[in-house]
């Protein structure tokens, strides 16, 4: 496989990163999570760059509103992680650019996701809180919460918040499957299921283990999914796991502040994942096997999110290079 940097813009501590697609309309959305612009690059136009916001940044997570060009991100989740005036905005797409609007205050909530409700009446919202309080940003006394409502997208709030009976200490992870989400902190790995016409909001503890972040994919080809997980806050350990969650790798400490996480297909047909980390060498990394072999994509770059996506019959990696200052964009290929 082969990764050939094709884009490169400098972006300071670029971070959160986002496709958003809609008809015609294709772009790229990358964020600072200081207090600096969040960009969108047009892949219609080699990636002319459009700005969403010039300032406020501090945002961690951006999750598009369906059948649209309009998103919703977290800002102000700065200095550090003491972000008590963290918030949500929408961005709404005006034909040129976007609009902003204030959705509320969500104080330390670091990775959030909106989507649609199994009847389509609506869309569910979880927040995940890093802490519920903060004396300064090494204070982990008082853990956060898990946060569940309604999204009004036509009224532009959530309705009907409220914390689950659980404390959360160190939130970073979260992932969306297919009716549940997965969710990650000192306590272990969670399994939120959805509600339905039947069944309200359930959690499920399936690991145990301290984990930062989490992503799955079939690696080794059995027909069943393993786990790759980044485990302590911010690593330094990568753990492979089977669907139960019984290991089949675990690292040893070489990747300080693991942080960029990524699973899927790729080119040739099978799956890989896709690792970065942020200190030491600060590697961006294709892992090829269940035994966490790797291949360099990229060196001293200190990713902080990646993700592939296709165009026009290519295959693309787009990696927010934070401790590089850099978008970067490289195209995926066969040897």
């Amino acid at each position: 496989m082969e990764f050939k940097k094709v884009f490169e813009d400098e972006l300071d501590h670029c971070y959160a990163i986002m496709r958003l697609k809609d008809n015609d309309e294709d772009f790229i959305v990358v964020a600072s999570e200081e207090d600096s612009p969040c960009y969108a690059y047009d892949l219609n136009n080699n990636y002319a760059r459009k700005t969403v916001w010039s300032s406020v940044g501090g945002t961690m997570t951006m999750v598009q509103i369906p059948g649209t060009l309009n998103f919703l991100a977290t800002q102000k989740f700065y200095p550090g992680f003491n972000s008590p005036n963290c918030r949500i905005v929408k961005e709404k797409f005006n034909g040129n650019d976007w609009d902003q609007v204030v959705i509320g205050d969500f104080p330390y909530v670091h990775r959030f996701d909106v989507f649609p409700k199994s009847d389509e009446s609506g869309y569910w919202f979880v927040g995940c809180s890093i802490a519920n309080s903060k004396k300064n940003a090494e204070d982990w006394s008082d853990p956060g919460k898990i946060w569940v409502g309604e999204y009004d997208d036509d009224n532009e709030q959530v309705n009907n918040l409220h914390a689950l009976d659980f404390a959360l200490t160190k939130n970073h992870g979260y992932k969306r499957m297919a009716g549940y989400s997965l969710i990650t902190g000192v306590q272990g790995i969670f399994k939120l299921q959805h509600p339905t016409a039947t069944s309200d909001w359930q959690l499920t503890q399936l690991s145990d283990i301290e984990t930062s972040d989490i992503f799955s994919a079939d690696i080794n080809q059995d027909g069943h999914p393993e786990y790759l997980t980044i485990e302590g806050f911010h690593g330094p350990y990568l753990r492979i796991s089977d669907e139960n969650f019984n290991t089949i790798k675990l690292s040893q400490p070489e990747t300080p502040f693991g942080h960029a996480i990524w699973g899927g297909k790729l080119i040739d047909g099978n799956e890989y994942f896709i690792f970065g980390w942020r200190s030491g060498k600060q590697n961006l990394e294709l892992i090829t096997s269940d035994q966490l072999d790797t291949q360099l994509i990229d060196e001293k770059v200190g990713p902080s999110n990646v993700t592939v996506y296709e165009k026009n019959g290519r295959e693309y990696l787009l990696s927010a290079n934070r401790e590089s200052n850099k978008v970067a964009v490289y195209e995926i290929s066969l040897n």
